[in-house]
């Protein structure tokens, strides 16, 4: 049985959605009705997030990669589209990276290619209750995360977020080379002012990668309102992208 809590909605060729750190499957929700229409949807929890359990003593990006790849495996699919966010466009690099023949198109959103510290400084800030605190989204995760631990084991969740990335022992660290032997279709998404997602760094991606395509958001951080705002455009942008045709 799949480690992974996940949604499984819609009907079509199959979509995995993989969330942010410290968020769970549920980030999606504004885009998943307009996703499902076109696509058969999977929308995990990471491990250590939402309802699923850690397996480690700590975080990793191949943990994590490896739990979405035992979910295709129990689900009988051969291949699927990777859509993913921040840590989870980094799981979603790990497993077109190291298993290709799973991984049929490709969207990376807020997500570079490898960690430093002026990238990871971001997101430590992540990784503090405070910021939770003053945008008003603790309670959120508080509730999503009770599952891990009770009310406060959402600080734990976003804790090792920032471990799993911390520049010095990550395995999200790809070089350029790399990146050129990516030859599945992609959509690079960021903000044009993004400090985690730097757009210098998403520009080099855009170069190296061979079948890739950027769509830049205007005066977008890391947050980019593809919740509020901007979460139509985004559902529209992204099932354009996965239904073209290569």
């Amino acid at each position: 049985m799949a480690t992974l809590h996940y949604t499984d909605t819609g009907h079509g060729e199959p979509l995995i959605l993989l969330h942010s750190g410290g968020m769970s499957g549920a980030e999606w929700a504004p885009q998943l009705p307009q996703l499902a229409r076109q696509f058969r949807v999977l929308a995990p929890d990471h491990l250590g997030h939402g309802r699923s359990p850690m397996v480690a003593e700590t975080l990793s990006i191949h943990e994590m990669g490896r739990a979405v790849l035992e979910l295709l495996d129990e689900l009988g699919l051969a291949q699927a589209s990777l859509l993913g966010s921040s840590l989870g466009g980094a799981v979603a690099l790990w497993l077109t990276v190291h298993h290709p023949d799973r991984v049929s198109k490709l969207a990376l959103y807020r997500v570079g290619y490898r960690k430093d510290a002026a990238t990871h400084a971001g997101t430590r800030s992540m990784a503090d209750p405070a910021y939770w605190r003053s945008v008003g989204m603790h309670r959120w995760l508080s509730d999503i995360h009770q599952p891990q631990g009770g009310p406060d084991a959402w600080q734990t969740v976003i804790r090792r977020v920032a471990e799993a990335l911390d520049p010095e022992t990550t395995d999200h660290a790809h070089g350029l080379e790399t990146l050129r032997r990516i030859v599945q279709p992609t959509l690079l998404i960021v903000g044009d002012r993004d400090p985690v997602a730097p757009l210098a760094q998403i520009l080099e991606m855009f170069q190296a990668m061979p079948n890739a395509g950027l769509w830049v958001m205007p005066y977008a951080t890391h947050v980019t309102a593809s919740n509020t705002w901007r979460a139509e455009s985004f559902a529209l942008e992204v099932t354009r992208f996965f239904q073209r045709r290569q």
